[in-house]
């Protein structure tokens, strides 16, 4: 831009000499003539300097609306400098951020399989006990079907809920579970140091259903006798005659018991006769006792 106004400056003095050269050589020559084509150049002169002064005057106005536009771009650059350092420390700390969960990803990786490992661990515990527990309801089963029949629909009852709960596709929790075993087996154990006298109905052979008094001494002897005495019996196993003894049954006997003798116990019971020795025949089941689990 300077450059170009520096060539019009010197297209103007230019001009200038060569027309007053030529207005003196035209005045050597003729007076008459010369002032007359001087009044002409001085004419085309002016129109000249006034093209030549309207032309500085546009070229000062793109001069000062450049040097504007060039202000207003440095300040765009600028602005777009301090923006582009504004997202790289941005991007800077995005990438913090990522590497930071990243980081943290891991570590909930890392938490997770434990987890996973420990949640395994305790499925093999659980299943290692839920075995333990069938394998003893089994055996408590299996007493209490071979010992006396007491109350055996609600004993069997309480080994069947355990039993379900664990096998079902819902099972009950394992500690639930063993809840419930270690109650029945204290009942057992109580059933087993007590006696007791209690009363419901016979079923007799004749079919027959009356009211009796039952006499319960551990889990090894139980008889009754009906309210009028009329009938009697204690429960005792019934075994084949095959060489190995195989158990038939519980069955109610009455010749191996006199009513006198189941009498005495009942009033013995309910403290209502001094405590003295009576003597019962007692059949004791075999029960096989696991070790470990099946």
């Amino acid at each position: 831009m300077k450059s170009s106004l520096v060539l019009i400056l010197a297209l103007i003095i230019f001009s200038a000499v060569m027309l007053n050269d030529q207005s003196c050589t035209l005045a050597q020559s003729s007076n008459e003539g010369s002032r007359k084509e001087q009044i002409d150049n001085n004419a085309r002169l002016r129109e000249l300097m006034n093209e030549l002064q309207n032309t500085v005057i546009t070229l000062r106005k793109e001069r000062q609306a450049y040097y504007s536009r060039k202000q207003e771009k440095d300040q765009e650059v600028q602005d777009l400098r301090i923006q582009i350092q504004s997202l790289r420390e941005t991007h800077e700390d995005l990438v913090s951020e990522v590497e930071d969960i990243e980081n943290e990803m891991d570590t909930l990786n890392n938490e997770e399989s434990k987890f996973k490992s420990s949640i395994l661990s305790y499925q093999n515990k659980e299943d290692e006990l839920s075995n333990y527990v069938i394998s003893h309801v089994r055996l408590l089963r299996e007493q209490v079907n071979n010992g006396i029949p007491f109350r055996l629909e609600e004993r069997t009852a309480k080994l069947d809920t355990i039993s379900n709960g664990i096998g079902a596709q819902k099972p009950m929790d394992i500690a639930e579970a063993c809840n419930q075993l270690w109650s029945f087996c204290k009942e057992e154990l109580r059933l087993a140091v007590t006696s007791e006298i209690y009363r419901d109905n016979i079923r007799l052979a004749d079919g027959r259903e009356p009211h009796a008094e039952f006499v319960r001494v551990g889990r090894v002897i139980l008889a009754f006798m009906t309210e009028d005495g009329a009938d009697w019996g204690i429960w005792l196993e019934q075994k084949d005659d095959s060489p190995k003894g195989a158990t038939t049954g519980w069955v109610k006997d009455s010749s191996s018991v006199s009513s006198h003798t189941i009498e005495k116990s009942i009033k013995i019971l309910m403290r209502q006769h001094p405590p003295e020795i009576i003597n019962f025949p007692i059949s004791f089941s075999q029960v096989r006792i696991n070790q470990g689990f099946e």
